[in-house]
């Protein structure tokens, strides 16, 4: 449209944006403002579009890299780039660095059953942001620059790196609270105020709580032990697409040309 003036990329080159505009068979690209996300960021901060500074645009950047670079080393300058936001990042369907994802989860799996939103929060972000990574991290120097970087994770991302693992993580999978809370919470209808009264009654498995008759459960607890099982276990590709079929023959039935989808995960 000749009424666009700015194209926003994300974690695209300057050449794959003109690549793009020529798929798009736009002879003249010149007419064009090629601005980086975060001068949107800025404009939303803001308030209003601000100017397109020299650091918004996207440049053209030499193609020839020196021999001895790793191929997927990630240059300081696009870690500075990097949003604070998770809904500005790409995340890749690979995670390269399942090691530390898997770590920072559990600590803050931890620091919710604790009722530390910050902290919990704090490795949550730090998951999301590493998850997003499109190289594994193999030394400090590649979370140089990066943003939700902070103290605790860096410290948890350093053992690992050197030892192979984090003891703080080791610590917590063997606590003793961790891993009721872990149990509790795994019935459908129960959380962490429900988990500590448990725990401080004495009570560390599921089949403790399920043998104490003296408890009162609530009608989706009761549900949620009836019917545990099912619910802790994974659909299969298989159910899912026995329901599938089910569904796709009763829609059938009232409209024969709809189409019906599984979606979500089964579907990727």
């Amino acid at each position: 449209s000749d009424s666009v003036t700015h194209i926003v990329a994300e974690n695209n080159s300057y050449l794959e944006v003109l690549d793009w505009l020529k798929g798009q068979a736009v002879s003249d690209s010149s007419r064009f403002e090629l601005l980086d996300i975060s001068w949107f960021t800025a404009c939303m901060e803001a308030g209003r579009p601000v100017d397109s500074e020299m650091k918004y645009r996207l440049m053209e950047q030499c193609q020839s890299s020196p021999l001895n670079k790793p191929e997927l080393e990630m240059p300081a300058f696009i870690a500075t780039k990097v949003s604070q936001y998770s809904c500005q990042r790409k995340t890749t369907l690979n995670n390269y660095n399942k090691k530390f994802t898997d770590a920072f989860e559990v600590m803050a799996e931890n620091y919710e059953f604790k009722e530390n939103e910050i902290f919990c929060l704090e490795f949550l972000r730090a998951s999301s942001l590493l998850k997003f990574l499109p190289f594994s991290v193999t030394r400090m120097k590649d979370i140089q620059g990066l943003p939700c970087v902070g103290d605790q994770v860096r410290d948890i991302i350093e053992e690992i790196i050197e030892e192979g693992e984090s003891s703080r993580v080791k610590e917590v999978l063997n606590d003793e609270r961790y891993k009721a809370f872990k149990q509790f919470t795994s019935v459908f209808g129960v959380g962490v105020k429900t988990s500590e009264k448990w725990y401080r009654m004495g009570l560390r498995t599921v089949e403790e709580v399920k043998a104490d008759k003296t408890l009162k459960l609530s009608k989706m607890q009761k549900a949620g032990f009836l019917y545990y099982e099912d619910l802790v276990s994974c659909v299969s590709k298989a159910e899912a697409d026995a329901v599938s079929l089910i569904v796709k023959n009763t829609v059938h039935s009232f409209l024969p040309d709809a189409l019906v989808t599984i979606t979500g995960g089964f579907r990727r």
